[in-house]
């Protein structure tokens, strides 16, 4: 919701009100039962009434204002003079309500033109800003100076050519044409030769120069004259929320009572205010003398209202709400619509160059090389093509096997599922080494003669759990008496055994090794589920969100950015309260009071992008009160306290 939303809903508001205790008071009043003799003609016109002025109430508080169509065919409605046939009224001087209820209609219909002009206004004044930013920034830098004028150099030729007189530039035509071709040549050799003269070399530069300082004087003109725009249009802004329906500390009791019981004031101010809006928009500004056009605008708007009630029949004009609904319909249909053409003509003049003019240069060279560019994609097409789908199966089987199958896999892993589990080797492998050892074992010791036969089955019982404790003394004493004499030791085979077996009893503890590493890996299986699946989701954010910040869409920067913003837009503020100097008052003159208007707009703006709740609320209510308070100083104790609640955001 705007300022101009939040002036014109205040107002509605108010004529709400004041339409319900005009209902209230002639429902309870005797006088009613004047109407018996006319009662059915009455109630068709106050019937009328009320819809026309539920039709020029506010449709909603964040769009307040109704179209322009809409509005004008309303006055329409409300412009017959009073006792016509197909009036609305047919005797405003015995018919109180009627004619109460009409000043109501023809005051909400000044409340919307109201809204419909300063919307007008504010809008071509914030695009005003961005114009004026536009050129700052182009003076800014020599660098853009040079661009534009490169960018506006075809048109500045066509210029130069069009101003040749066609006279003249015909018979030095024909007169160039019809010398030889070596009087020619000598006339360009000496002109040429007059250039390098020691005084004449600053002219050449000089003209080498002067496209360069034309744009950049050019560019000034044009600033200053969009800025003389912007202060015509702050000067109404100022001018018309100040005067027109101000706002008072008691808004809710503002006049309702005097309106209501038969004061003339609020028909008086009506009639002001729309005396005030076509005086201001009769003043079709040419030069920079609209700079003092608040002051005088303000004068002559008083001045013929004065007039107005001095007249024979002044009463009676302030009774006739009908000559009002005129005046509205002659501003929306003739004035408004002047105004806004000459301004919008001016602007079009002084804005920045269209899109055309400012890259007519890479259009053309693209056009120049389009052809080239479309055999070189045709010769190429399918290396390109070969390309593109090796970068999408790549990407395809990236996500296939770094990141899909690694997410399945620790899926499984949570859901102790043994397809997915971490294995180094099978689960039988150690049982059946470690039965092939002990048989290995037992046939050795068997084979050597050991134990007795009585001992025979106590005996292989014990020694099958030494040997799966790890115990192969036997083994290895004979292994050892054997290496004494190695050569018997290996004819007769012992020694080839024990070392054989020796070798299975290391494949047996390396099998155990491994079945405890085994066994810790399953213990951290899900650990190594996210390592696994840890540089897949990393290379893939990188991406994203490199392919993120390629597009523009970052949200910390965005956010930066909004803070920034927000805070250039209250040091704006700040800065329009402190810039110029005051009155003796100590109130803000029209045009600066204006300005304060469209930097609050823009700072409702950006507040909108970066809080949200009550923070929002607080925040318009803020400079609702700044827009309302006159004093500088109490603004400038507003702004303060915005900077220091609102710090979160600004800094």
């Amino acid at each position: 919701m705007s300022v101009i939303n939040d002036n014109i809903y205040r107002l509605d508001t108010q004529l709400d009100q004041i339409k319900q205790e005009i209902n209230d008071l002639h429902s309870a009043s005797p006088e009613i039962h004047k109407y018996t003799h006319h009662l059915d003609a009455n109630a068709k016109l106050i019937s009328n009434l009320e819809n026309v002025i539920s039709s020029l109430s506010v449709p909603s508080k964040s769009r307040p204002m109704l179209p322009l169509e809409h509005i004008v065919e309303l006055t329409l409605k409300l412009s017959y003079p009073l006792g016509e046939p197909h009036g609305l009224l047919p005797d405003a001087s015995t018919d109180r309500e009627l004619e109460e209820l009409a000043w109501l209609a023809v005051t909400k219909a000044t409340v919307q033109t109201l809204g419909v002009i300063l919307r007008s206004l504010l809008d071509r004044n914030l695009l005003l800003s961005d114009e004026i930013s536009y050129w700052d920034t182009i003076l800014g830098s020599y660098w853009h100076i040079g661009v534009y004028t490169l960018q506006t150099l075809p048109f500045r030729i066509w210029h130069r050519l069009a101003t040749f007189h066609p006279g003249r530039s015909d018979s030095s035509s024909k007169a160039w044409f019809s010398t030889s071709a070596s009087i020619q040549w000598t006339h360009f050799y000496e002109s040429m030769q007059r250039c390098f003269v020691p005084g004449s070399l600053r002219a050449l530069r000089t003209n080498l120069l002067s496209p360069f300082v034309a744009a950049k004087s050019e560019i000034r003109r044009k600033r200053e004259w969009l800025k003389v725009m912007k202060d015509l249009n702050a000067h109404g802004i100022g001018l018309l929320m100040r005067e027109c329906f101000p706002a008072q500390a008691n808004d809710d009791d503002y006049n309702r009572t005097s309106y209501i019981f038969g004061s003339d004031y609020w028909r008086k101010t009506v009639c002001r205010n729309v005396i005030m809006m076509r005086t201001f928009l009769q003043k079709l500004p040419s030069d920079n003398s609209v700079l003092d056009s608040g002051e005088n605008t303000l004068s002559v708007a008083n001045h013929e209202f004065a007039r107005l009630q001095t007249e024979p029949d002044g009463k009676c004009s302030l009774r006739a709400p009908d000559l009002v609904a005129k005046q509205l319909h002659d501003i929306l249909l003739r004035l408004l619509p002047a105004h806004n053409t000459l301004a919008l003509t001016t602007f079009d003049k002084h804005r920045r160059p269209s899109c055309l003019v400012r890259y007519w240069l890479p259009l053309s060279m693209l056009f120049l090389t389009a052809s080239t560019s479309f055999k070189v994609l045709k010769n190429h097409h399918h290396q390109l093509i070969g390309w593109v789908a090796s970068a999408v199966e790549t990407t395809v089987e990236f996500w296939s096997n770094w990141v899909f199958d690694p997410i399945h896999r620790l899926i499984g892993t949570i859901k102790h599922d043994e397809k997915s589990e971490i294995a180094l080797m099978s689960k039988n492998s150690l049982e059946a080494d470690r039965a092939s050892l002990e048989r290995m074992v037992v046939d050795f010791i068997l084979d050597r003669g050991e134990p007795k036969p009585e001992d025979y089955v106590l005996d292989i019982s014990s020694i099958t759990n030494k040997v799966r404790e790890g115990d192969l003394t036997p083994v290895l004493k004979a292994y050892e008496k054997d290496l004494r004499t190695p050569f018997v030791g290996t004819v007769r085979g012992d020694l080839v055994r024990a070392l054989l077996i020796q070798i299975q009893k290391t494949k047996v503890d390396v099998e155990i090794a491994i079945g405890g590493i085994d066994a810790l890996l399953k213990s951290q299986e899900l650990v190594f589920g996210f390592v696994g699946l840890t540089p897949g989701i990393l290379v893939s954010y990188t991406s994203l969100r490199w392919f993120w910040d390629l597009s523009g869409n970052r949200r910390g920067l965005r956010m930066g950015r909004r803070q920034d913003e927000l805070r250039h837009a209250l040091r704006s503020v700040h800065r329009t309260l402190i810039s110029p100097t005051p009155t003796s008052t100590g109130v803000l003159e029209y045009r600066d009071h204006g300005l304060l208007i469209c930097d609050a707009e823009v700072l409702l703006k950006k507040a909108k992008t970066l809080l949200r709740g009550p923070d929002l609320h607080a925040f318009r209510e803020d400079v609702i009160d700044l827009i309302n308070q006159r004093m500088v100083v109490q603004q400038l104790e507003i702004v303060n306290r915005m900077g220091w609640v609102y710090s979160k955001w600004i800094q």
